[in-house]
Formats: structure tokens, C-alpha cells, sequence
């Protein structure tokens, strides 16, 4: 297993952190920051052919600019969001690799919050970056005061879901923020502070870093920058723009097939069954008003400056499924991500409790829908939430409630969402009563 920055002057990392699974040389994939074995040259990136003069230099001076703040740093920490997904491991890895290219001898750590618990996330990690240390949350604020840089990848200082946000952390020593969620309207800012709401994956602004920087690429960094964009945007098929489309279609040219394989398709435990099991059980369809054309999912008073437009319809069906006690908190998220592939639902909806937390995750079928806003008007003031028109999440910390008193608010997060959607007045069908349709 690789082991963190010997110049770290955190003692006893090693004992001290979680690594996100075990040496990924049990599976036998090329990992970790050891380029694949081959005697031919390794690739650049070539940028796309209609990347203007002006964005490339605009380009070259951030990635200068990047260089010249981090030469002298002592201890460099590249974080990622709490319970990274593909795009933001993908990314992390991406901008540590950048970093030791750009300054070779570079003391960079990639870390985390929270826990990976998605089987293809978690392999992907396993495969990837076993060296990226899992920071405990009760622990950041003192582990997390011994480094004087940190990056953010997939999030940003104002976003409420990595480390940084309830620690003082020096605001002037977050170097970078790549993410391409909306921002929100915040004083607080990385010195680099690269947000593209536009974009369907920060994987693609890496791979546009790394093909500006004219960095080597090996097929561990192209796998997992293409998996990032590959999962963020579902193939290509939701929120992608065309430099989505150029980094997805240069990087497949240089993707270790078989890595990619074990992490699409690796095999899954019984407990992950008994998951699905749970929220097929727990899950209700709400009709959606047929006559009611479109709604906007917005609330009052606690509208979000950045959302705009009229929202989508609700046709067909709504999915709202309930999982009272999650493992982990991204089974909200499979769970919606798998709802919304029933035929005639146009949302899904998942609620569930991880520890002292309701965990919310919305899906959409419609380019339009406005699902981060959805979550959160939900949300408000209570907790964090975030995302993009056609996928959406959001937490609600809840440390003082009892288990009954936490079943309770979930279930009372159910009407707010119905209603929002227009379906304030619909039934809900059980999903396996074969009497319901």
C-alpha cells in the first residue's frame, strides 16, 4: 500500500486515517501514482480543435499561476467531497498527478471525509488511488491545521460537503476550487477559483488541465478520468457540453478496458441485496396530475439565488422511496439512480437516515427539472444541499433526535416533496402491489 508524504509533519498518518480499501494489487490493476508499464511514449492530450487562442492561455496562466502558489508549500492536501463519487476520485487523482508533474517533488496528499461506500465507487478507489487517506470528521480540524494548501475538487469553500466547512480553516490557503456545481453566492472563494456550472463533469476540467499542461498520460489516469465523466454525465446523455464530449472521446482512446471493467462491474455483497430489497419494499408511486402542465420545484422564501428557469413537468409517476437505517449514506443514491429507470417515472425520489443525518437524493428524466433547487427549497436552512437540473442531494444533521423522532421527520419530508411537485393530492401505490397498475 502506498503510504502518505514522508515531509508530512502529521505523525502517524498511518494510524491516524482509514485508506479507502485494501491494495488494490489484489485485484491486479495498475494503481496508485505508478504510471502503466509500457515501453512506447506516453500520450498528451490534444485539446479540441476549436479550443481558442484565448481560453488556452487563459488556461496556461492558471495552470502558472498554480505552479507558483504551491513551489513552496510544505504540505499540500488535494480533498475531495465527503463520500466521493467517481468524478470526484477521478478528479482528486487527476490533480495530485498535476501537481507532481508541475513540481516533481511536490508533498501531496489526496484525502477525504466521510466514507466510499458504492461498490463501483469504492473498487474504483481501491484500483486507482489506495493511497487517498479517509479523514475522520472529528479529527479535521487539527489534522487538517498541518497542512498549508489545500485544493478542492468537486466542491467548493462554500458547498457544505467536505471537511473545510465547519473548521477555521485559513480561507487564504485554498489554493484551487474545481467544481462544476452551481456556485453559491459566497465571499468566500479559492485564490483559483474555477467553478463551471455548464460542464457535466470536474473530471473534464482536469483532463483540460492536463492536456494544457501537456502532461504525460498513462492509462490509470485515463480510465479514471474517463469513468468520472462517464458516471456524471451517464454516458454522455445528461448535462454535457462540448468539452464534455472531447474529453470522454479522447480518453477512450487511451483507457485500460479491463481496469475499467472490474470497476463497472464488480461483483456486490449480500448486504447490497438486502439494501435493494429494503427499498423496493418501502417504495410508493405517486400519479402525477395529468392536467396540471408544467410545475416549477420551488418554494418560497427559501428560493436559491442561482436557480432559474420554469422548471418540468411531473408526468407519470413519482418514486419516493423511504430507507429508515442506511449502511451508507450513498445508498440514497443508487436507490434513485435506480427508480428513475422505471418506465413512466419522471422523478425519484430516496430518503433515508445515516447516523444522525436524513440523507436526501433526487433524479429527474427531464433535462429541465431544476432537481438541485428542488432539494434545496427542501432543505432551506435546516442542512446542506446541492446539484444540477436532473440530479440533486441534500443532508439534514438532526444529532439531538431520537430514532422514532428521526423516522418521523423523514416521513414528513414526503408531502413537502409531493407538494412542490404538484402531487400534494395524490395516493401513494405500493411499488409491489401488483393490484396498483
Amino acid at each position: 500500500m502506498l503510504t502518505p508524504n514522508p515531509q508530512s509533519p502529521i505523525p502517524n498518518l498511518q494510524s491516524r486515517f482509514f485508506f479507502c480499501g485494501k491494495d488494490a494489487g489484489i485485484i491486479g490493476a495498475p494503481v496508485g501514482l505508478h504510471p502503466s508499464r509500457t515501453d512506447a511514449p506516453l500520450p498528451h492530450l490534444s485539446l479540441p480543435a476549436d479550443f481558442s487562442t484565448q481560453r488556452k492561455s487563459a488556461g496556461e496562466r492558471r495552470i502558472q499561476q498554480l505552479r507558483g502558489l504551491l513551489t513552496d508549500k510544505q504540505n499540500i492536501l488535494v480533498l475531495m467531497h465527503n463520500d466521493p463519487d467517481p468524478d470526484a476520485i477521478a478528479a482528486g487523482y487527476a490533480l495530485e498527478r498535476l501537481i507532481r508533474h508541475l513540481i516533481p517533488a511536490a508533498p501531496v496528499t489526496l484525502g477525504h471525509g466521510g466514507m466510499i461506500g458504492r461498490a463501483e465507487n469504492r473498487t474504483m478507489a481501491q484500483l486507482i488511488a489506495p493511497h487517498a487517506l479517509r479523514i475522520p470528521t472529528f479529527e479535521a480540524a487539527e489534522i487538517l491545521s498541518a497542512y498549508d494548501a489545500i485544493l478542492l475538487v468537486d466542491t467548493q469553500p462554500s458547498a457544505g460537503n467536505h471537511l473545510l466547512y465547519e473548521i477555521n480553516y485559513p480561507p487564504e490557503q485554498v489554493i484551487l476550487a474545481a467544481d462544476h456545481h452551481p456556485p453559491k453566492r459566497s465571499q468566500i472563494r479559492a485564490v483559483i477559483h474555477d467553478v463551471r456550472p455548464e460542464v457535466g463533469a470536474t473530471a473534464t476540467l482536469l483532463a483540460e488541465y492536463v492536456a494544457i499542461a501537456e502532461m504525460e498520460v498513462d492509462e490509470t489516469l485515463a480510465t479514471a478520468l474517463f469513468y468520472g465523466i462517464k458516471s456524471d454525465t451517464r454516458g454522455l446523455s445528461r448535462h454535457t457540453t462540448d468539452l464534455d464530449i472531447w474529453a470522454y472521446t479522447v480518453l477512450r482512446n487511451f483507457v485500460n478496458t479491463d481496469l475499467l471493467n472490474q470497476i463497472e462491474h464488480v461483483q456486490l455483497s449480500r448486504s447490497y441485496f438486502r439494501g435493494i430489497s429494503d427499498a423496493l419494499t418501502s417504495t410508493m408511486l405517486y400519479r402525477c396530475p395529468e392536467s396540471e402542465g408544467e410545475k416549477t420545484p420551488a418554494g418560497k422564501g427559501d428560493e436559491p439565488e442561482e436557480a432559474e428557469g420554469n422548471g418540468a413537468a411531473c408526468t407519470g409517476f413519482i418514486s419516493v422511496s423511504l430507507l429508515f437505517q442506511m449502511s451508507r449514506p450513498d445508498m440514497a443514491s443508487e436507490v434513485a439512480d435506480l427508480m428513475l429507470r422505471m418506465e413512466d417515472v419522471s422523478w425519484a425520489i430516496c430518503l433515508g437516515i445515516f447516523e444522525d443525518r436524513l440523507v436526501i437524493s433526487v433524479r429527474a428524466d427531464k433535462p429541465n427539472a431544476q432537481a438541485g433547487r428542488l432539494v434545496r427549497s427542501i432543505v432551506g436552512k435546516n442542512g446542506t444541499a446541492g446539484g444540477h437540473d436532473t440530479m440533486a442531494g441534500g443532508r439534514i444533521h438532526v444529532p439531538n433526535a431520537s430514532p422514532a423522532q428521526r423516522i418521523a421527520e423523514l416521513h414528513g419530508l414526503v408531502p413537502r416533496f409531493l407538494q412542490m411537485l404538484g402531487a400534494g393530492a395524490s395516493v401513494g401505490m405500493p411499488l409491489l402491489d401488483k393490484s396498483s397498475l
